[in-house]
């Protein structure tokens, strides 16, 4: 009686320990499968970025045009960088772009909803001796990503604001009425995310160059400083050319923005 009100007990004591070694199993396994995704997703981005590089590379080498804004335009379309720049003297474009993926996360108890996976990427073109070009994919911090992502928001506010201006309104197509537009609340001196350098309206095209800046009082702590904080390094900013095409009947048609060397 004794040994049966015994193995009784231990088998009592057993299924607790059971199921709570279960518990912490499937813990275990969930956050690993998780990394495991994590870790597909980023390599996923990594071979996405690489892939980019060696279309634009193809592409720069098969373009006929020699001007600095047509191959910034093709390092653009194939890579879709916000902040592109061009070294004349060692003939090097430097593209800066995060990509994203979504990650399906499992769960145990609660509901788990997709996660973000963000990565930073540089994107090095060289032009070697004649036509060919080489490229290199450099993985950075997240921080170096952040003015470009931040200007990257802004042209496409920019594109907003312009497709939203109306065309009987022409005070409004003009230099003073875009940055007005763009940046309402700039303070006369101080700094602003949007300076317009121009418009121009040639019959039904309505072409605005913009400069777009990521101010200082937006940067994290761990951002790379700007040449107005002291120390010399290039600020995040970078030129637009914003296209408006106007509809035969006054409806104006979707802008387009694409980056160009200088304003």
């Amino acid at each position: 009686m004794r040994r049966t009100l015994a193995n009784g007990c231990l088998v009592l004591l057993m299924i607790p320990a059971a199921l709570l070694a279960y518990f912490w199993f499937t813990v275990w396994h969930t956050g690993h499968e998780n990394d495991r995704r994590r870790q597909d997703a980023l390599d996923s981005l990594l071979g996405q970025a690489h892939e980019a590089a060696d279309r634009t590379t193809d592409a720069l080498t098969r373009s006929g045009d020699t001007g600095t804004d047509a191959l910034t335009g093709v390092v653009w379309k194939h890579t879709h960088s916000p902040v592109i720049t061009y070294d004349e003297e060692r003939r090097t474009f430097t593209a800066v772009a995060a990509r994203a993926a979504m990650v399906e996360q499992e769960s145990i108890l609660l509901a788990v909803g997709p996660d973000m996976v963000k990565h930073c990427f540089t994107y090095t073109y060289v032009r070697r001796p004649g036509p060919g070009w080489t490229s290199k994919v450099t993985e950075q911090d997240a921080e170096v990503c952040g003015g470009s992502s931040w200007i990257g928001d802004r042209a496409r506010i920019a594109q907003e604001e312009m497709e939203g201006m109306e065309e009987r309104e022409a005070a409004r197509l003009t230099r003073a009425g875009l940055q007005q537009a763009l940046d309402p609340a700039a303070r006369p001196g101080g700094e602003k995310w949007a300076d317009v350098r121009s418009v121009v309206r040639e019959e039904r095209t309505v072409v605005a160059v913009v400069l777009l800046r990521y101010p200082d009082q937006y940067r994290s702590p761990s951002s790379p400083p700007s040449r107005s904080q002291g120390d010399g390094a290039a600020p995040v900013e970078q030129c637009y050319r914003l296209t408006r095409f106007l509809g035969l009947q006054g409806v104006g048609k979707p802008v387009t923005a694409v980056p160009v060397t200088a304003c």
